[in-house]
């Protein structure tokens, strides 16, 4: 089963992964270089396959030169969803750019282990270490992978080197609503689970990030709380600027935003005006060029 893309708005909180991820939405984005009748040809991608640790990751590389921008995708996404963003931010920056199916998505292989925070991000990193690109990171995080890179960020400080969140799942939204509600408005599965033998392989990643039939988003917040991301990184925190959600709850998303950069000493709060939850599509230019920026400041 893969994402489809519908012409419907992105569906209130759909369940999986935390995933905040709607069917998404009209079309993809347009590339600015393609938008403006400039030509552009794509840097070479290379695809590997990684033994993390008993199953493999699948890893999308543009080489580069200096810092290794990884992008984190949207929950229920993969790798696919920076497929037009990847090129753009390659020519644009210069540096590496790293895109990668998580456990179970896309062409990663699905280990039967249970979904850890600690251990998921582990394997990751086991990864980008074999391939030599745990160094100099910029993180870049969509929707639950916002959630992601600030974990990751705190559990390996020494690596990363700036921070770019785009829409993302935050703890201050757990905060606000409480586990119970969070748990009620993300962790229900759009699909019957009870017949584990007839699921897709994409069901049983969804199942297995979810905890379903219970949940283990209190896990994933307990784990996330006992980091904290390194000072003096540049962070940038874009938000969405079109309502995509029921009133009180697009306004409690938008402060969940605002809580976030305040927290963190020198981050700026950036509204995508033009765009609704799925800003890499909506308004791929401005997510280019915020990461171009850190970028520049993480130099």
């Amino acid at each position: 089963m893969r994402i489809k893309r519908t012409n419907r708005f992105p569906e209130l909180f759909r369940a999986g992964l935390l995933s905040i991820l709607a069917l998404a939405a009209a079309k993809p984005g347009v590339p600015p270089a393609i938008a403006s009748g400039r030509s552009f040809q794509a840097p070479e991608t290379i695809e590997k396959l990684v033994d993390v640790g008993g199953y493999d990751l699948y890893f999308r590389i543009i080489p580069g030169q200096g810092p290794v921008i990884l992008l984190e995708s949207g929950g229920g996404m993969d790798s696919t969803q920076w497929t037009a963003l990847a090129p753009l931010l390659s020519r644009e920056t210069g540096a590496t750019v790293v895109a990668y199916d998580r456990a179970g998505y896309g062409k990663s292989d699905l280990p039967e282990t249970k979904y850890d925070l600690h251990e998921d991000t582990e394997a990751l990193w086991r990864g980008l270490r074999q391939l030599g690109l745990d160094r100099d990171l910029i993180l870049v995080g969509h929707s639950y992978g916002g959630f992601l890179i600030r974990f990751e960020a705190g559990e390996h400080s020494a690596s990363v080197k700036g921070l770019v969140f785009v829409d993302p799942f935050t703890l201050e939204l757990v905060d606000a609503l409480g586990i119970e509600a969070t748990d009620d408005k993300l962790g229900k599965l759009p699909f019957d689970a009870s017949h584990p033998e007839k699921l897709t392989k994409y069901q049983r990643a969804e199942v297995r990030m979810t905890g379903a039939p219970g949940s283990n988003l209190g896990e994933k917040c307990a784990a996330a709380r006992k980091v904290a991301l390194p000072p003096h990184l540049p962070v940038r925190v874009i938000t969405s600027g079109k309502d995509w959600l029921p009133p009180q709850d697009q306004k409690l998303w938008r402060e969940s935003h605002e809580r976030l950069t305040a927290s963190i000493e020198g981050a700026k709060l950036i509204i995508a005006e033009q765009s609704d939850h799925m800003i890499p599509e909506r308004q791929p230019d401005l997510v280019l060029s915020v990461v171009a920026e850190v970028v520049r400041l993480a130099k």
